[in-house]
């Protein structure tokens, strides 16, 4: 994401905060601009290295950990349950009021890519789980496989 991108980003954050009576702060801000830059989902161990670069004042993993929370309590964060890693959420400039997320995770480089539910296949898919007397315990997918740039190229039969 360019600095542009970024400082949109964080308008929009501030919005979010603001209106689910929260505040970004410093801190949480600076969370998410590494998560914002970041390339890959990261765990709170690896949040708290780069935030201990930047900032003057360490902050611990535990603080990273409740800022965490609160960024994904308000849909501005996601938590990467099968890799316990987290990521900023790829609609974090424009507003987006998703109620599923779906991720594909690459097993070879660690790519993740959020995918919108635009023809709500993956809400029909738990809303027939519902429907069978399964409750799901969460509003999220993850799949795990290879993307375009790590998955073999298959041989051409001739």
């Amino acid at each position: 994401m360019n600095q542009r991108q970024v400082k949109k980003a964080i308008r929009f954050a501030n919005i979010k905060c603001e209106t689910s009576g929260k505040k970004l702060t410093e801190k949480r801000q600076q969370v998410l601009e590494i998560l914002l830059h970041a390339n890959k989902p990261l765990s709170a161990y690896e949040l708290t290295d780069q935030f201990n670069k930047v900032m003057d004042v360490p902050i611990l993993a535990m603080s990273v950990y409740r800022i965490l929370d609160v960024l994904e309590s308000v849909n501005l964060v996601h938590r990467l349950k099968s890799e316990n890693k987290f990521m900023a959420c790829s609609h974090a400039n424009d507003g987006c009021q998703h109620q599923l997320s779906m991720f594909l995770i690459c097993a070879s480089c660690n790519k993740v890519t959020e995918m919108n539910d635009d023809n709500d296949k993956v809400k029909a898919l738990f809303e027939h789980l519902e429907l069978t007397g399964f409750s799901p315990a969460g509003s999220q997918l993850e799949i795990s496989g290879l993307c375009c740039q790590c998955k073999p190229k298959l041989p051409q039969s001739n």
